[in-house]
C-alpha cells in the first residue's frame, strides 16, 4: 500500500489526517525518516485529539510541545530542500516495521478502522521507537501511548452504550455522574431562559460554567483577564445566544428536547470519559467534548472582544485538571429524598463506600435473584414485585441485590443507582401527596431503581380509596424503574386482580427459608451481633435460637425472630455489663432458652425440654385436664399450622370445640392463644351478644351515615393489629342466623371486609368456635364407650337441627358447617378429671398467697381428694352442666373462706405468721359424728428460718452435685456460684438481725468469706476455661 515499485506513496491511504502527518515526516527528515519525525509531525498538527491522548502518556507537568523539543535536539527538521526521492531505502528500520503493521491492520477492513487511522499510526510508532528514542525521551511512556491510542481505536469500533432509553426515549442518567446531571437540568433551564425549545451546546457551555467552584470556572479564571471573569463570559454568551422570551417551561431531556449538536457533544463527552478511564460522564468530560468540538459561532464569541479567551489554553489547563483528577479517589455521593418525605437509603452508595455487608447466600437466593435480574433486563415491563410474609428476607434480598450491582458482578446494572425507600408506615391520609412527591424527586432520573418496602400503605389512600392508578401511570409512561416489595396480604388485596397492573410487573414470591438455610443466616447475623455489642455467641446457641424461635414463636418468621432472640439477648447481657457490673459476656443456649420462654409465654421447662421437634401435646395439657383426646387433635392441627399444611389463602384453621360447659374449651383456647397469638392474648366474641340480624354490626362496623362508622368493623381491625390472632367465638348457637353470613366468605376465601370497605386477610388467623350443642349425646356417647368419629358425626347431625327461636332459621347452615376443619369432643369431666384440676387451681392459690401475702398454704392430701370427689357428685347431679368451675367454687367455699374466717378471729396470729396450714376431717372420721359436715382446722405459725450450719451444708451439697460428672446441666459453673452466694446471703441475713459483717469468730463466717473470694476469683478466669473454675469450687467444699 504505502510503497509501489519501491517508492513510497502515500496516496494510497483514503484517510487525509494520516496522509498529512506522512507527508509532514517525510519533509521533516534531515536523514532517514525515523519514528521521532512522525511523532514530531503529528505534534506539529495541533491535533486537539491526538494533543489530549500524547498529554496523558507524559510525565505530570510535561506537555506535548516539551517532546517536540527534545525531539528537535536530537533529531532536528532539516533546514533547507533535500531530494527525498521516497525510495524505502530512505525509511529507518523501525519506520518501515511501524509502516507495516499499520499497513497490516488497515488491510482488516474494520467497519470505521478508516476514522482513527491516524491513532492507529501513532500507536504503531510508540511500539518502534528506536535507540534514541529510547535514550532521550524519557518523559514519554509509550506503552502507555499506544494503550491509550488503541482505547480510542476501541471506542470507535465498539458501540458505546446508548444515551437514550428505547422506550421512553429519555436521556439515560446511569451514563452521568451527578454533576453532570445536574450540568444537563441546568442546560435545560438556560435554554427556556434563552427562548429555545431544545437544548444545544451554548445552553450547556453556560450550565458549567454555573457550577459552583466547577472546573468551567476554575479554568475559565486561570486565563480570562480580570475584567473578563466567569459572571463576564455568561453575559456576553446570553446577549449572543438570546432568541427571544423565555419559554414557559424547560425542555425535557429527551430526544425531542435535545438537539442534535448537544446530543454529538454528549457522545463526544461518552467517548472522553472512557479514555480517561471512568464508566460515567463527568463535567470535565463534557467540558473536553465542547473545547475540541466548539460550535464555530461559540468559538467565535469566547475568542473576540471582550473575551478574547484562548480555547488552547484552556484546553491545556483541562488536560492539566483532568490528569490530577485521575490521581484523586472518586467522591461517592448519595442520592437522598427530602427527610420529610419518605425514610430512604441509598444503596449503591452504602455498598461502594463498604458499608453494605454482604449476605450470606443459600440455595433459596439463586432462584430469586435470577428471577429479579431477568426481570430487571428485559426492555419493555422490566418491574419486579417482590411479595412474601413478614421476616423472610425481602429486604436482606433487594440489600445484596443492590451490593451485587454496585460491585459490577450483575454487568447491566452496575451503573444503575438503587434507592430503598421505607413506605411501611405511611398513613392512608398521607399516601397520595407522598406518592406524587416521590416521583417528583426522581422525575428524570432513569439511572434509579426505586425499592419501594412496603408498597401496600403506599397504596392505599383515604375512605377506601387507592393510589393504584399513579402507580399504573407512572410504569406506563416509564417514570420509574420499580422494585416493590409487599405482604401476601397486601397483595391479595390490591394488587392479585389488577391485570393491567400485573402486566408491567414480574412478581417474585419469597418464602421462609428451612432451618438449615436460617441457621446460616442468623450465624452471619451473629457475627455482626458479636462486635456490635462485644459479647461471643456460642454456636450451639445460634442453633437453638433457630429451632426453639421456629418451635415457639408462631406469629413470626425466619430468620428474623432467631436474630431478634439473640439481640434481646444481646442487649440483657449489655445492661447486666453496663449497669449492674457484671462480667458476662457470652450469649449461652441458657439465655436463649429464657429469652424464647419470656417472648412465648411457654415456661422455660417447657422450652428446654424440647429437642427437634415442638411438643404441643405437652404444652397443652399442662393448661386442660382429663381432655386427652381434645388436646391430641389440637396439637395435630397445630403441627398442620407449623408446617405450612394449611390450605392457602384461607385461616389457619377454624375448630369447633363442643361439650358440657366447664370442660376446658375455653382453657385449651386460651393455652392455644398463648403460643401461637402475637398478643397472647384471646379475642373472645361473646356470640350471646349478637342474637339480632342487626347485631352484625359489632363485627363488620356501623353503615356509612351512622355514629360509629369511621371506627369500622371490630373483627377487622382486631384481624388487622394482629394477623396471628386467635379468635374464640363463644356460644355460637346462640348468635343470629345472619351474623355468620360474614363468616362464609372469611372461612372460605380467607378475608373480610367491614362497612368502610377496608379489608381483613385472616390466613394466619385461627378461630375457635364453642358450643354445648349435643351435650346429652356427648355424654350418653362417652359412657357408652363409642369411637369419637361416631360422635363427631352425631354432633355434627344435630348441628344441622338448632334453629333461631324467632325466625325459624338454622343456626349453622350446610355451607357454614362445611367450612368448619375440626369439630373436636370435649367428653365429660370423670373424678379423675375434677381432681386434676383441683390439684391444679390449689397449686395456683398457693402460688398466689405466696406471692401476694408472703404466706405457705400447706393443704392436706385427703382435703384435694374431698373437694374432687364432691365436685364429680355435684357436677353428675346437674347432668353435666356444672363441669370443671364446681372445683374453684369448692376450693373457695373450704379453703379460702376457712382461712379467712379464722383469720378474722385471730388477727395478730394470722398477721405474724408465714405458714398456714389446714387440717381437715371427713364426716365420717370425726368422733363424735355430731355433724354431716367437714371439719377444717387452721394453724397460724412463723417459721424459723434455716440455722447458718444448714444454709452452709445446702450451699456446698449444691456445688458438689454441680461437680458431679454425671451432673446433667446447661448451666455454666460461674453463673452457679454467683447464684449460689447471693442465695446464701439473703439466707444468712434472714437469720440473723445483725449486718454479716459485723460478725466474727463462727465458721460459717468464715466459709463465706472465702466464698466470696472464689467467687470473684471465678469471675476473673471465667474467660479462660472451665477447668480453673472447677478447680476453685472444689478446693472450696472440700474444705468444709
Amino acid at each position: 500500500m504505502f510503497f509501489q515499485n519501491n517508492i513510497f506513496t502515500p496516496e494510497q491511504i483514503g484517510e487525509p489526517r494520516s496522509k498529512a502527518i506522512l507527508l509532514a515526516a517525510t519533509d521533516r527528515a534531515a536523514g532517514k525518516v525515523r519514528p521521532s519525525d512522525l511523532l514530531a509531525a503529528a505534534i506539529d498538527s495541533q491535533d486537539a485529539k491526538i494533543l489530549a491522548t500524547l498529554a496523558q502518556a507524559l510525565e505530570p507537568g510535561s506537555t506535548p510541545q516539551d517532546l517536540k523539543e527534545i525531539i528537535e535536539v536530537y533529531n532536528p527538521a532539516r533546514t533547507t530542500p533535500t531530494d527525498f526521492d521516497g525510495r524505502q531505502e530512505r525509511f529507518a528500520a523501525e519506520t518501515l516495521s511501524a509502516l507495516n503493521q499499520f499497513e497490516e491492520e488497515l488491510k482488516t477492513g474494520k467497519e470505521g478502522i478508516q476514522t482513527v487511522a491516524l491513532e492507529l499510526l501513532l500507536s504503531c510508532v510508540l511500539a518502534h521507537p528506536d535507540a534514541e528514542d529510547r535514550e532521550y525521551l524519557s518523559l514519554l511512556n509509550a506503552e502507555r501511548g499506544v494503550e491509550l491510542f488503541r482505547q480510542q481505536i476501541t471506542l470507535a469500533l465498539e458501540s458505546l452504550d446508548p444515551l437514550f432509553d428505547s422506550a421512553s426515549g429519555k436521556l439515560r442518567a446511569e451514563e452521568f455522574s451527578e454533576s453532570a446531571l445536574a450540568v444537563l437540568e441546568n442546560a435545560a433551564i438556560q435554554a427556556k431562559e434563552l427562548g429555545y425549545d431544545q437544548v444545544l451546546a451554548p445552553h450547556c457551555f453556560l450550565a458549567l460554567l454555573g457550577e459552583t467552584e466547577g472546573v468551567a470556572e476554575q479554568i475559565v479564571r486561570l486565563q480570562a483577564a480580570l475584567e473578563a471573569g466567569p459572571a463576564k463570559v455568561i453575559e456576553v454568551v446570553n446577549q449572543a445566544f438570546r432568541l427571544g422570551e423565555r419559554k414557559a417551561k424547560p425542555p425535557e431531556l429527551n430526544k425531542n428536547g435535545i438537539g442534535q449538536p448537544a446530543i454529538d457533544l454528549f457522545k463526544a463527552a461518552q467517548k472522553a470519559a472512557r479514555l480517561w478511564g471512568t464508566q460515567r460522564i463527568h463535567s470535565a468530560h463534557l467540558l473536553l467534548a465542547l473545547l475540541e468540538g466548539m460550535p464555530p459561532r461559540l468559538a467565535d464569541v469566547l475568542q473576540r472582544s471582550p473575551l478574547s479567551l484562548n480555547l488552547e489554553k484552556m484546553r491545556q489547563h483541562l488536560d492539566l485538571h483532568l490528569r490530577e483528577s485521575r490521581k484523586e479517589a472518586k467522591k461517592e455521593v448519595a442520592f437522598r429524598l427530602p427527610e420529610t418525605l419518605l425514610p430512604s437509603e441509598d444503596l449503591t452508595y452504602l455498598a461502594r463506600t463498604g458499608k453494605l455487608p454482604p449476605a450470606i447466600e443459600i440455595e433459596q437466593h439463586k432462584q430469586y435473584f435470577e428471577a429479579i435480574e431477568k426481570a430487571l433486563y428485559r426492555r419493555d415491563n422490566n418491574h419486579v414485585l417482590i411479595t412474601g410474609l413478614r421476616g423472610v428476607g425481602k429486604t436482606t434480598l433487594v440489600r445484596e441485590l443492590s451490593r451485587r450491582a454496585a460491585e459490577g458482578k450483575i454487568v447491566f446494572l452496575k451503573r444503575k443507582r438503587f434507592l430503598w425507600v421505607d413506605c411501611q408506615d405511611v398513613p392512608p391520609a398521607e399516601s397520595r401527596n407522598k406518592f406524587e412527591g416521590l416521583l417528583a424527586q426522581i422525575s428524570g432520573r432513569s439511572d434509579l431503581i426505586l425499592i419501594l418496602d412496603g408498597l401496600g400503605p403506599l397504596l392505599r389512600a383515604e375512605s377506601g380509596a387507592d393510589n393504584k392508578m399513579i402507580l399504573r401511570n407512572a410504569l406506563k409512561e416509564n417514570r420509574l424503574h420499580l422494585i416493590g416489595a409487599m405482604s401476601n396480604s397486601d397483595y391479595e388485596d390490591l394488587l392479585s386482580a389488577d391485570e393491567q397492573m400485573l402486566a408491567f410487573l414480574t412478581r417474585v414470591k419469597v418464602e421462609e427459608p428451612k432451618e438449615e438455610e436460617a441457621i446460616k443466616i442468623v450465624k452471619l447475623a451473629g457475627a455482626d451481633l458479636e462486635k456490635a455489642y462485644k459479647v461471643r455467641i456460642e454456636e450451639k446457641a445460634i442453633e437453638r435460637a433457630v429451632i426453639l424461635s421456629a418451635n415457639f414463636i408462631m406469629n413470626e418468621r425466619l430468620p428474623v425472630k432467631a436474630i431478634k432472640i439473640l439481640r434481646r439477648v444481646c442487649e440483657n447481657i449489655d445492661y447486666q455489663r453496663t449497669q449492674k457490673a457484671a462480667k458476662d459476656e457470652t450469649v449461652t443456649v441458657v439465655k436463649v432458652i429464657c429469652e424464647v420462654s419470656e417472648i412465648s409465654g411457654v415456661p422455660e421447662a417447657t422450652v428446654s425440654g424440647v429437642g427437634e421437634k415442638l411438643d404441643f401435646e405437652n404444652i397443652l395439657t399442662n393448661s386442660v385436664v382429663g381432655q386427652d383426646e381434645a388436646v391430641r387433635a389440637v396439637a395435630e392441627e397445630l403441627r398442620l399450622i407449623k408446617a405450612g399444611l394449611t390450605d392457602p389463602g384461607k385461616p389457619a384453621s377454624v375448630m369447633f370445640f363442643a361439650g358440657l360447659t366447664g370442660v376446658g374449651k375455653s382453657e385449651l383456647a386460651k393455652a392455644i392463644a398463648k403460643i401461637y397469638s402475637s398478643s397472647k392474648k384471646l379475642q373472645t366474641y361473646t356470640m350471646g351478644n349478637f342474637t339480632e340480624p342487626h347485631s352484625i354490626s359489632g363485627i363488620i362496623g356501623v353503615p356509612a351515615g351512622y355514629v360509629g362508622h369511621e371506627q369500622g368493623g371490630r373483627l377487622i381491625n382486631d384481624i388487622n393489629s394482629d394477623p396471628y390472632c386467635v379468635f374464640l367465638l363463644d356460644e355460637a348457637e346462640k348468635a343470629h342466623p345472619d351474623v355468620w353470613k360474614p363468616f362464609l366468605n372469611l372461612f372460605d376465601e380467607g378475608w373480610i371486609a367491614d362497612q368502610r370497605g377496608v379489608k381483613a386477610f385472616a390466613d394466619r388467623s385461627l378461630f375457635i368456635l364453642t358450643s354445648n350443642a349435643g351435650q346429652s349425646t356427648i355424654s350418653s356417647m362417652s359412657q357408652e364407650k363409642k369411637p369419637m368419629d361416631k360422635i363427631i358425626e352425631k354432633v355434627k347431625e344435630e348441628m344441622t337441627k338448632i334453629v333461631n327461636e324467632r325466625s325459624g332459621q338454622p343456626i349453622f347452615s350446610p355451607e357454614f358447617l362445611a367450612r368448619i376443619k375440626r369439630i373436636i369432643i370435649f367428653k365429660p369431666l370423670d373424678q379423675a378429671a375434677m381432681e386434676g384440676i383441683c390439684r391444679k387451681l390449689v397449686s395456683l392459690m398457693q402460688r398466689t398467697w405466696k406471692e401476694k401475702r408472703e404466706k405457705d398454704i400447706i393443704v392436706p392430701e385427703n382435703l384435694i381428694k374431698y373437694i374432687a370427689a364432691q365436685s364429680h357428685q355435684e357436677n353428675e347431679k346437674s347432668g353435666g352442666k356444672e363441669g370443671g368451675r364446681i372445683v374453684r367454687k369448692k376450693i373457695s367455699e373450704l379453703i379460702e373462706a376457712s382461712i379467712q374466717q379464722e383469720a378474722s378471729q385471730r388477727e395478730q396470729e394470722y398477721k405474724n405468721s408465714d405458714r398456714i396450714e389446714l387440717l381437715f376431717l371427713t364426716p365420717d372420721e370425726q368422733l363424735p359424728r355430731l355433724t354431716a359436715k367437714p371439719a377444717i382446722s387452721v394453724t397460724f405459725s412463723k417459721t424459723a428460718p434455716p440455722s447458718p450450719t444448714e444454709c452452709v451444708a445446702r450451699t456446698i451439697d449444691r456445688l458438689k452435685s454441680h461437680l458431679d460428672p454425671q451432673h446433667d446441666t446447661q448451666e455454666p459453673l460461674p453463673e452457679v456460684v454467683s447464684a449460689s452466694l447471693v442465695q446464701l446471703e439473703k439466707e444468712l441475713n434472714r437469720w440473723t438481725e445483725k449486718p454479716l459483717q459485723e460478725k466474727e469468730g463462727n465458721g460459717w463466717e468464715k466459709f463465706l468469706e472465702r466464698f466470696r473470694m472464689a467467687n470473684a476469683e471465678i469471675q476473673k478466669v471465667v474467660k479462660e476455661t472451665e477447668t480453673k473454675s472447677r478447680a476453685i469450687v472444689a478446693k472450696l467444699v472440700e474444705k468444709d
